[in-house]
């Protein structure tokens, strides 16, 4: 339950000493975190300042540390400031590996477990989230608490359903749902009908996803919870939209976003605006769908949120081009590709860092129990640990639609090849593959038949490639083919290869069969003049852009021209 924040500010102002001080400093932030981020952030970072001086100067409160940045990393996921949630969440499990242990460290552990799943959610990798989010699981069952494992299991729904697992993200939500009741825990309960609204929509069960919503937003409402109420309303607006009832997600929407304003909800408010653009973009309203994703725009420039910035870039990029001002499309998409970049190559580096950290906290513990499971001889349950440590580090390399390579993973592979190709002074070439209308695929036969369309798509192409031959899924209904020891020109013929295949399958829908069509970038490293792979990648997302502008349905070979 939601604690009485009228008794911690009571409280507050009566503390005896300096670490009670502390104390109820944190409890206050992190009551108040969703409904005022601002005083939240205020509150823990106070709290962070006194564990580090007066009486604590020379040795430092190191539960008050960790509290505060558990509430500072949490209150940086919700801004978009990844990296910073990731850092803060990772100090916060290195000083509670200092502290003696009892079930409020253990609370604070798993919490803080959460927050680094969540972040890693964030950046993609589903996998490490997927871990991560186990690990706090177990410590949550062994505490037998039902309010922390809910939490805990609400994350790897999350996971699972943005992994594509969707079965299992319901059966999860369920559960979610089911213990928040068993524990009384109203806003857990309004976050998990918000969380299966999103799994429904997935689905194509539009029904149960706005009943889901109108459920969130009444317990939301009748317990006090706006900003809950604001995040069910902004899914409600994003599952009218899903549905294509693009008058009534327009309304929904505008709600959403009035109050997100009243809230002073920044990243809220980024959603809200970027979703009424894809609202104007199928209504054919350009003109409004510019103007609310330029305001987007500069929302997420004042508030540093990159990744939101190069979401506004890409779908402006969109609008520019069907308006047929490609001068003007091309220089956002040039933007959104290097934000893109530069947020997954810093993010990468963060997310690697964090890696270390984990491991490092949690290898003394790892290899003592396996000591111990050796030492008594079950092989067996060391058995089932390899082959889940197996599967989890599977999910974390493969994207799991499509069975392909995940984006990280490629570029691993990809920085491997341009290595080998500029010591030995082989060619390589990379092709960058697009479906074509894609999202009206979606939009119009529902995403079942868009995931079909993707898993042909790959099946195809796998089939046509050589042993050395590298397949990897970019993002969305991109994908990248590397081609070690093929220039340009063998890249044009397995281009046009592939083309032809691929455009020779029907796709059974309810409304008929359709056909894929592909747009292709090709370039060439001996072109990029750095040996770089960001750069190759550039040149052929150049080249994709361009048999966009000419009409899709073709290839384009990178030429200087281009840049």
């Amino acid at each position: 339950m939601k604690p009485n924040i009228t008794e911690l500010e009571n409280q507050l102002e009566n503390a005896p000493d300096q670490k009670a001080r502390i104390d109820l400093l944190n409890e206050l932030a992190w009551a108040i975190h969703l409904d005022d981020p601002t005083k939240g952030r205020e509150l823990a970072e106070l709290a962070c300042e006194l564990s580090l001086n007066g009486q604590f100067e020379q040795e430092p409160y190191l539960v008050g540390q960790a509290e505060s940045l558990r509430c500072l990393a949490a209150l940086n996921n919700d801004a978009g400031q990844y990296d910073k949630a990731l850092s803060q969440a990772l100090q916060a499990l290195e000083f509670l590996e200092k502290i003696p242990d009892d079930s409020k460290i253990r609370t604070l552990r798993i919490g803080v477990l959460g927050i680094v799943s969540w972040t890693y959610r964030c950046f993609g990798d589903y996998g490490i989230a997927a871990e991560t989010a186990m690990k706090s699981l177990k410590l949550a069952e062994s505490m037998g608490s039902r309010r922390l494992e809910a939490a805990m299991l609400n994350n790897l729904s999350v996971i699972y359903a943005e992994a594509n697992d969707l079965p299992s993200a319901l059966e999860i939500g369920l559960k979610v749902l089911q213990y928040n009741r068993e524990a009384g825990e109203v806003w857990g309960e309004s976050i998990a009908w918000n969380n299966l609204a999103m799994t429904y929509l997935e689905l194509g069960d539009g029904v149960k996803a706005l009943a889901a919503c109108e459920e969130s937003i009444r317990v939301a409402r009748e317990n006090g919870a706006e900003s809950l109420a604001l995040t069910a309303l902004t899914t409600k607006g994003e599952v009218y939209l899903g549905i294509k009832d693009f008058i009534t997600a327009e309304t929904c929407l505008l709600q959403a976003l009035a109050l997100s304003r009243e809230l002073h909800a920044g990243s809220d408010e980024l959603q809200c605006l970027l979703n009424l653009g894809k609202v104007y973009q199928s209504q054919q309203n350009d003109e409004a769908a510019q103007s609310v994703l330029v305001d987007a725009l500069a929302l997420s420039q004042a508030s540093n949120d990159r990744r939101g910035e190069y979401q506004c870039h890409h779908l402006l990029s969109e609008v520019y081009e069907k308006r047929q001002e490609f001068e003007i499309a091309l220089q956002h998409f040039r933007q959104f590709h290097a934000l893109k970049e530069t947020v997954f190559n810093e993010g990468t580096v963060k997310r690697l860092a964090g890696l270390k950290v984990l491991h490092q906290v949690e290898t003394a513990k790892r290899d003592a129990e396996i000591h111990f499971l050796k030492t008594i001889e079950l092989k067996r349950e060391i058995e089932e640990r390899k082959t889940s440590q197996a599967s989890l580090e599977k999910l974390a390399s493969i994207d799991p639609l499509t069975g392909v390579l995940n984006r990280r993973e490629f570029f691993n592979c990809g920085e491997r090849e341009v290595a080998n190709a500029t010591r030995t002074g082989q060619p390589l070439s990379v092709i960058l593959v697009d479906l074509d209308h894609f999202k009206q695929v979606n939009d119009t036969y529902g995403h079942a038949v868009g995931d079909q369309a993707l898993i042909l798509t790959t099946h195809i192409v796998r089939e046509n490639l050589r042993q050395n031959e590298v397949l990897g899924r970019y993002g969305g209904d991109e994908f990248v083919i590397l081609l070690p020891g093929s220039g340009c020109v063998q890249a044009q013929h397995i281009a046009e290869r592939l083309y032809g295949k691929i455009a020779s399958q029907e796709i059974a829908t309810p409304k008929g069969p359709i056909v894929i069509t592909l747009s292709l970038g090709i370039a060439e490293l001996s072109q990029t003049g750095d040996s770089r792979l960001e750069t190759l990648l550039a040149f052929a997302d150049q080249a994709l852009y361009e048999a966009k502008r000419a009409g899709r349905s073709r290839l384009a070979v990178y030429t200087p021209s281009l840049s």
